[in-house]
């Protein structure tokens, strides 16, 4: 299938494609308007080279079911998913105006600062419970990492969202990677996933757990200088310490990393819930400004 699609196309004699925010192997996102309801929308589209092959397909539509089975958490909503009548598969989505969380950290990490815990509790959250949300619907999402949590700008109302289920194992799975491939971002898979083993929803728990240590101490829980020495740390290497890049938070907090980023998975968190409780509970022993406001309610939802 050959096609091409430029701003100022119509997808369905709908949605009026106005721009293009955003650009992948597998589609392309455009700002659109939707001329029914004179509301903007994000549309994504299948790239042509890729839409006859089942596999990107069967991801879409699986983002689809899962943003779906998800409205009212933090998730990104979805409108609509069909095939336009000129043969190419779309997705309408909530149009999202802001920034994702790497970008921010990039931004606020360039000037010699790094998140507040209270900010790092305020923003997370969200995503804590629609993971927690979709576990408890079998849902996994398998590529939690800070790309895929976007913060939303003040003047729409501000919040996070949590994207990107293309990946997402569901109770009606069907594996859609290559064999041999590794899904996920390096920096952020869980150990059973780097060894292609067995895995549940605590893979999620790793990487969000890894989302949390990134934000705080300003880098990933592992790096190297390869992505083999990166599959021995994250596979074999000792935990590591929050309290060695953020001094000020209780050594308590240490211990949640320990058990969040745990090795062998029946020794990690076996809910979301009770790790970001655990979470939230090891960060409220420090005293810091921003947690002294927490404590006192500001936060605190």
């Amino acid at each position: 299938m050959t096609f091409v699609i430029y701003p100022g196309d119509r997808v369905a004699g709908r949605y009026l494609l106005e721009s293009e925010i955003g650009r992948g192997g597998h589609g392309t996102v455009f700002r659109a308007l939707d001329t029914e309801l004179n509301q903007p929308v994000a549309v994504k589209v299948l790239n042509g080279e890729v839409a006859d092959q089942d596999q990107y397909v069967l991801r879409l539509w699986r983002e689809a079911q899962s943003l779906a089975a998800l409205w009212g958490t933090s998730v990104v909503q979805v409108h609509e998913f069909d095939t336009d009548a000129r043969g190419f598969v779309y997705m309408v989505m909530e149009l999202l105006e802001g920034e994702p969380l790497d970008t921010h950290l990039y931004e606020i990490e360039s000037f010699g600062d790094r998140m507040s815990p209270a900010a790092v509790i305020e923003v997370l959250e969200p995503v804590a419970h629609a993971l927690g949300t979709a576990h408890s619907k079998g849902i996994i999402h398998r590529d939690v990492k800070p790309p895929n949590i976007f913060l939303m700008d003040p003047h729409v109302g501000g919040g996070t969202r949590l994207m990107d289920f293309g990946l997402a194992k569901t109770p009606d799975f069907e594996e859609i990677t290559d064999a041999g491939m590794i899904a996920g971002s390096p920096s952020y898979i869980s150990p059973e996933i780097w060894r292609s083993h067995p895995f549940d929803h605590r893979s999620d728990i790793y990487s969000f757990a890894a989302v949390i240590f990134r934000t705080l101490a300003g880098q990933p829980p592992f790096t190297a200088g390869s992505t083999l020495q990166l599959y021995e740390l994250a596979t074999t290497a000792p935990r590591p310490r929050l309290t060695e890049f953020r001094p000020e938070l209780s050594p308590v907090v240490d211990e949640w990393t320990r058990r969040a980023l745990a090795i062998d998975m029946r020794e990690r968190y076996g809910t979301m819930q009770e790790m970001w409780g655990d979470f939230v509970d090891s960060l409220t022993q420090s005293e810091t400004p921003s947690l002294r406001r927490f404590k006192s309610g500001l936060f605190r939802r």
